[in-house]
């Protein structure tokens, strides 16, 4: 035990030496805590919906529309019972082509363009070329709710709205709550290149073999630095929680264990890349395709519409997901138990590879 620790003091005092690597590792914190606090922290929850009136006098007079956007603003709150006016704002156009350039400039979700100079209305919604989906079902949603509004027709049947699974309406998660579940496991990434480029420049530079001439044994090499990784990696993800405000009284035991063992993980694949790798540009080389892969998950999160089976043979899949959970939608950590096993089963899987070649190496 006292042989680890000597090793773990000589390679933590090696890792900040490395000018380089201390640096760069303290730096992206830095950035990513002033990224994180210029981030606006609440959420915009209005649907804005762009409108453009044209009414004949004929018209108008069948209708009973006399005062033009105070009697629809009026009708559409009355068809909403008070609750269209929370959700949704009307933005008004002066002719067709300013309403067009509004949608197209974004200033708008979507436009809608209601012209009634005859017995049948003319009812066009915009939307643009790049709008989601879902934004522009919404959009089809309003437009046939303020016609039905303007019009004076109910709908044929009365209905009520369930929400299957969490209502979410009201408490949207902000973008940068969002973001730093990704930049906490980013920063964990970072283990690849500062304990590769520490197992890279022992092999290389045969202190590995020197240290095995002693009473040292390749166990001990092995332990050495798997603890010298999982701590400045631990180090650096729950300095960055802190300074992201993602450890509080009710959450900093999901945050510390999962940390460790996605440190231990992160270790894990960092030995494979050091063990594989004989210079820095080959570890370099060699552990961007481990990072651009184990990066992906964290999509998942900004962009929650990315779920795919396919993520779930991804580790990172298992730290990135439990963490989102517990910090921005109230989870605990025995809801987590799979992703505790899962992790628990890669970082086995990644150390014993790891090992496999870096005996190989020392042999």
């Amino acid at each position: 035990m006292n042989r680890v620790f000597a090793i773990v003091r000589k390679d933590v005092a090696q890792i900040l030496r490395n000018r380089f690597v201390a640096v760069i590792s303290l730096l992206f914190i830095v950035i990513y805590a002033l990224m994180y606090y210029l981030l606006p922290s609440d959420v915009d929850e209005v649907f804005r919906m762009g409108f453009y009136l044209e009414v004949s006098e004929e018209a108008a007079g069948e209708l009973g529309v006399e005062v033009g956007e105070d009697e629809i603003a009026e009708r559409l709150s009355g068809a909403g019972k008070g609750e269209a006016g929370e959700g949704l704002e009307l933005v008004w156009a002066e002719s067709v082509e300013g309403l067009r350039r509004s949608v197209e400039e974004g200033e708008v979700s979507a436009g809608l363009s209601f012209v009634v100079s005859g017995a049948e209305p003319e009812l066009v919604l915009y939307v643009s070329s790049d709008t989601p989906e879902e934004v522009a079902g919404a959009g089809e949603a309003v437009a046939a709710e303020i016609g039905y509004a303007l019009l004076g027709f109910e709908l044929p049947a009365d209905f009520r709205a369930t929400v299957i699974g969490t209502d979410m309406a009201g408490r949207q998660i902000p973008m940068k709550d969002r973001l730093r579940v990704v930049l906490i496991s980013f920063v964990l990434l970072l283990e690849l290149f500062s304990l590769g480029n520490l197992l890279m420049e022992e092999v290389q530079k045969k202190t590995a073999m020197a240290l095995l001439v002693t009473p040292v044994t390749l166990r001990d090499f092995i332990s050495a630095k798997a603890v010298t990784g999982i701590l400045n990696t631990f180090f650096l993800g729950f300095l960055l929680a802190l300074l992201l405000g993602a450890v509080s009284a009710g959450t900093w035991l999901a945050v510390v264990v999962f940390l460790l063992l996605g440190a231990a993980m992160m270790v894990g694949v960092a030995f494979i890349v050091g063990a594989s790798s004989r210079d820095f540009i080959s570890m370099a080389m060699i552990s961007v395709i481990p990072m651009v892969v184990l990066i992906i998950p964290g999509f998942l999160v900004i962009y929650p519409g990315f779920e795919s089976p396919v993520l779930r043979a991804i580790p990172t899949y298992w730290l990135v997901a439990p963490l989102n959970g517990i910090l921005n939608y109230g989870m605990r950590l025995s809801d987590y138990t799979t992703s505790l096993i899962y992790i628990v089963l890669f970082t086995v899987g990644f150390f014993a590879l790891g090992s496999f070649i870096l005996r190989r190496r020392l042999a």
